[in-house]
């Protein structure tokens, strides 16, 4: 009410008069745009309802289609075949390990001066025999491993130092 408003200012100076309506001004502003922002906000939900239903309306025609084909006669059954035992015939059989040898001592992990390459450490248990408990590699001195950890740790941080992003 501008008659209110009016009241309110008369007690007030010109200058302190002109900085509340200024004030009044900034707040109706900042009610307004969060008015327009609740709107397009709204619009924006409709819309993606809209879409989200129109995408859930062609999953249904493409489901109701499949339902009626396999329905006709002329569809065939065939067996399921899981996508797991596909990757299984596709892997490559032939990755292979060093040989560690049970009970060999410190001489033997520090005879080797040449770096082993990091991508030689075994990253995952492969059984080649279905008696066995595991893998023959996981027998390894404890030197051994802590010198095949620390190669492997100066590889990541030197792939880290030239940029490469580690995982």
């Amino acid at each position: 009410d501008s008659g209110n408003i009016k009241a309110g200012l008369e007690h007030l100076t010109p200058a302190e008069q002109a900085k509340a309506r200024l004030q009044l001004v900034l707040e109706a502003a900042a009610k307004a745009d969060e008015a327009l922002k609740a709107k397009e906000r709204s619009e924006e939900e409709a819309k993606k309802r809209k879409e989200e239903d129109q995408a859930t309306l062609v999953e249904q025609v493409k489901r109701v289609k499949e339902i009626e084909a396999i329905e006709s006669d002329s569809f065939v059954p065939q067996t399921f075949r899981s996508s797991k035992e596909v990757k299984k015939s596709t892997e490559p059989p032939d990755l292979q390990y060093e040989p560690v040898i049970v009970g060999a001592g410190a001489a033997d992990a520090s005879a080797p001066e040449k770096d082993p390459a990091p991508a030689s450490i075994p990253t995952a248990i492969k059984y080649q025999d279905d008696n066995s408990l595991a893998h023959p590699n996981l027998f390894i001195e404890k030197a051994e491993a802590e010198e095949k950890w620390f190669q492997r740790l100066m590889a990541l941080r030197q792939e880290r130092l030239m940029g490469s992003p580690v995982a």
